[in-house]
């Protein structure tokens, strides 16, 4: 009966996703496009994907620039959002909206980062990926407002700015940006938290898997970030991520001392074997980007797996739009990268291939 109502109330956007998730960059094309040489061998090889109608349909020329091409990918995702979104309705639409806000505070966290390390605005936005026109006017305003204060003003959402005036305090006496990336982050965990409680367990489960998957993650590396730059652990403690599911790991990480300690309290939880390839990947190069990316790169994998087996579930909107948001982000990160002239090696650091 379960099995049968599921059918019915996930069906059509099953349909459509299953679709539109075959049109996703192989890994092949990745490769061609990191290796690709030069901007225009760029375009071309983008062109013969997916995203060749994107340009032809949207651009003036045959080859846009970064930013060109960022305002049509942003255009494509929200077009892909709403198309998707208008396939929903009832409790799964009023979630998936909710849902959708983690691309917003994602982008929100990379602009005040940039803020705060005086990147200019092409850097900054290179990382932000708005879902509508007018989220791309709100992203160029925030990086435009010049501080992290002025940019909290002029945050739409009452009750993010609330949550992030109270951090601004710690922001000015770390002088950090974690403070307010926590704020934004158990911002987000309480309204998708909120928007769970007209779901069954089973439902909610695979929503809160992921969510308490990237909380953990992110907690150990803030935690080895902390050791590594021997920070105080009042520092560290301000930089944790609170989240009910994860509380215990939490509150172990606040006595750190070393990347081994961290590595010890990934230890015990589901994440063990996880956590001995983190501690591999660390002797072997200590450079914390590795981390990073690697975490990433595991985060991407597990979403993925919302789209595999029994597909009637959040699961399968949500692996969607993530995977969606990194393939976004990837092809304007490698863009900007290749019209700079960066090496393919130092571009793949910045994107996260599943």
């Amino acid at each position: 009966m379960m099995s049968s109502k599921s059918a019915n109330e996930y069906g059509f956007v099953n349909a459509r996703i299953r679709a539109m998730k075959s049109r996703f960059l192989t890994v092949g094309v990745y490769e061609s496009l990191l290796s690709s040489g030069s901007y225009d061998d760029f375009i071309k090889i983008l062109s013969g994907t997916y995203y060749g109608q994107i340009i032809s349909r949207g651009s003036t020329t045959s080859k846009p620039s970064p930013e060109d091409l960022a305002l049509l990918l942003s255009q494509d995702f929200a077009d892909v959002s709403t198309n998707l979104s208008r396939t929903l309705t009832g409790r799964i639409r009023n979630f998936t909206t909710t849902y959708l806000e983690s691309f917003m505070a994602e982008s929100v966290k990379s602009i005040i980062r940039g803020i705060h390390t005086g990147l200019d605005k092409e850097e900054i936005l290179r990382f932000a990926v708005p879902q509508s026109p007018e989220q791309e006017v709100l992203f160029e305003a925030l990086v435009d407002a010049g501080s992290v204060s002025k940019l909290i003003d002029l945050l739409p959402q009452w009750d993010l700015r609330v949550a992030l005036l109270t951090k601004l305090p710690s922001y000015e006496s770390f002088d950090s940006p974690a403070p307010l990336e926590v704020a934004i982050e158990e911002w987000y965990l309480k309204k998708v938290s909120e928007s769970l409680k007209e779901f069954s367990s089973d439902e909610s489960r695979r929503v809160l898997d992921i969510l308490e998957t990237r909380v953990i993650l992110r907690n150990a590396l803030t935690a080895l970030r902390a050791v590594t730059l021997q920070l105080e652990s009042h520092a560290l403690e301000q930089s944790l991520i609170r989240f009910a599911k994860t509380r215990e790991f939490t509150e172990s990480l606040k006595n750190v001392n070393t990347w081994r300690d961290v590595i010890t309290r990934l230890d015990t939880t589901r994440y063990r074997e996880f956590a001995g390839r983190i501690a591999r990947l660390f002797e072997e190069t200590e450079d914390l980007s590795d981390v990073e990316l690697a975490i990433e790169d595991y985060l991407a994998q597990r979403v993925k797996q919302q789209l595999t087996a029994y597909p009637f579930h959040l699961g399968t909107i949500i692996g969607f739009f993530s995977l969606k948001f990194y393939e976004i982000r990837n092809i304007r990160s490698i863009a900007v990268g290749v019209e700079r002239g960066q090496s393919a090696e130092d571009i793949r650091k910045m994107i996260t291939i599943w």
